[in-house]
């Protein structure tokens, strides 16, 4: 099916569609993606459908354009059959009565048909990466071992508790709604700007790309930081550790593009970063070795060729116990 005749309404009755929508996986949302990449006049259809589906949930009712028409019909037709000489005082009560109803009818219609907040789930396994389009329109990118949950509302609340790492790209509302991310150490409060967002190693790390951002730390006695471009920020409530440093956004955000880089890195440090994306359990015998420096990237989707490179340039020997655990060891002499 190529759904390049679907209407709005047409996407909405689409069992596909819908779960893609409400039960997002990697088939579906890879099929979505591609589709709306080959077919981008029909982007716009399929993002009204999306949203209205996201609005309303599985059990509301949509009047149509029928029904909507006919209520409007009624309403010309009564007017245009009132009799002349109910003109004057008479035409002004019905008026006001009418006015009245009307008004009535437009309060009920937005309290039972009021936007309600979209409450979202999503998680990652070890070398698993998700993108994730919210009913706002921001969009996240949720790396490995990773796990978002929030709540979703165009023009209104957007909150997001974060596990594991995630890069946000914020859609600005027109009422400027903020768009806040909370972590064991840190709120992020932003409007529209790029970031990303790591709370592993029992720290929050916030790298900014672009726009600004306001994190609000927790724990006594800290003041807000008002972050800028090409700055980051690594907070712990445990250990009250704080830093604050320029760096290139880039080397942060390298797992978007399925990669992980280096720059002069402690051997230990790239096994964490190795334990946290991939689920691989390096085990370095040599104390001395940890402390070796590592400058250089890994494809996450091809682990054995950083071995390679790290068992030439360090003149180590690695051994595979099995196909998560591997042990380093330098070479003898």
């Amino acid at each position: 099916m190529d759904y390049k005749d679907y209407t709005v309404k047409d996407f909405l009755h689409d069992e596909l569609f819908r779960k893609w929508i409400e039960r997002p996986d990697h088939d579906t949302d890879t099929f979505w993606e591609t589709w709306m990449r080959e077919n981008p006049d029909h982007r716009a259809t399929v993002e009204q459908a999306r949203d209205i589906l996201l609005l309303i949930g599985t059990e509301e009712h949509i009047p149509t354009a029928e029904d909507q028409a006919e209520v409007w019909s009624r309403i010309a037709y009564t007017i245009h059959e009132t009799p002349e000489k109910r003109a004057g005082f008479g035409m002004w009560r019905y008026a006001a009565v009418f006015l009245g109803v009307l008004a009535m009818a437009t309060a009920a219609w937005f309290f039972l048909h009021r936007e309600k907040p979209v409450m979202i789930a999503y998680s990652t396994s070890y070398g698993e990466t998700k993108r994730i389009v919210l009913p706002d329109s921001s969009v996240v990118r949720l790396n490995a071992n990773s796990v978002l949950k929030g709540s979703i509302s165009k023009n209104g609340q957007r909150e997001i508790w974060l596990e594991g790492e995630g890069f946000f790209s914020v859609a600005h509302e027109t009422n400027n709604a903020p768009f806040l991310v909370h972590t064991s150490d840190v709120d992020v409060q932003v409007l529209a700007t790029e970031f990303n967002v790591n709370t592993r190693r029992v720290m929050t790390r916030v790298v900014l790309n672009n726009g600004a951002v306001k994190l609000k730390l927790n724990g006594d006695g800290q003041q807000d930081i008002n972050m800028k471009p090409g700055e980051m920020v690594s907070y712990s409530t445990k250990t009250n550790q704080l830093s604050r440093r320029k760096v290139n956004p880039a080397d942060y955000n390298a797992w978007l593009e399925n990669m992980l880089i280096f720059n002069e890195t402690p051997i230990a440090e790239v096994a964490v970063a190795l334990q946290e994306n991939l689920g691989v359990n390096l085990y370095i015998e040599d104390q001395d070795l940890q402390k070796e420096l590592f400058t250089g990237s890994i494809p996450m989707s091809d682990v054995d060729i950083f071995f390679k490179t790290l068992s030439r340039s360090l003149h180590v020997v690695i051994v595979k116990k099995d196909n998560k655990s591997y042990s380093i060891r330098r070479k003898k002499t």
